[in-house]
């Protein structure tokens, strides 16, 4: 099922996130805190809410429904793969967000607390991976592979979004990375069963 690029692809996200945890992600986060409140910040909250699931479950299932009615059956294939990606990446994360149970960066940043408490179910101890980033790496991969031509719009947008939870400090680095693995995971090998290797 799985090739041996995205082995080694898991294997390397895997000793990224853990150098991220050990020597990286308690300094990137105080950096964007203290970061001085102007654009750049603006602009970053801004992108962080298109992370939330709805904006593409909402537009990929009625685009099925209207496909669908419509009889073409391509593009009805392209927004229900769209729409599953979104679902089983929003399942795969939580899978992994409640045995983890990481303490989000307001508990280093405010109170110097780090680490895991394991099996939570409190949001404010979900950090990884992060939710916002797997919608929107999966949603950007997803789209990438239907729509080629157009490809690095869609991952500078996926990164964009995933970046925005490390500077309004929601998440630390490795939340996203590993995050960022999982998205691109679940829209790759979703890709053959919904559509054929052709795109448009």
């Amino acid at each position: 099922m799985f090739k041996t690029t995205e082995y080694i692809f898991f294997i390397l996200t895997v000793i990224i996130t853990i150098l991220l945890y050990q020597f990286a992600d308690k300094q990137i986060a105080t950096y964007f805190y203290t970061l001085p409140h102007h654009g750049i910040k603006e602009f970053f909250h801004f992108m962080t809410r298109f992370g939330k699931s709805e904006w593409y479950l909402i537009p990929s299932i009625l685009l099925f429904w209207y496909f669908r009615k419509k009889e073409q059956r391509r593009y009805a294939s392209m927004a229900l793969y769209i729409f599953m990606t979104n679902i089983i990446a929003g399942v795969v994360v939580w899978f992994i967000k409640v045995p983890f149970g990481r303490m989000r960066p307001e508990f280093y940043l405010k109170d110097n607390l780090y680490g895991f408490e394991w099996f939570e179910i409190n949001h404010k101890i979900t950090s990884f991976p992060s939710g916002h980033t797997i919608t929107a790496i999966s949603t950007a991969v997803g789209l990438s592979l239907l729509f080629p031509k157009y490809k690095y719009i869609f991952i500078s947008f996926g990164i964009i979004v995933a970046l925005s939870r490390v500077v309004g400090t929601e998440h630390f680095m490795s939340d996203v990375v590993f995050a960022s693995f999982l998205g691109t995971m679940v829209a790759t090998l979703l890709y053959p069963y919904y559509l054929k290797k052709e795109s448009l």
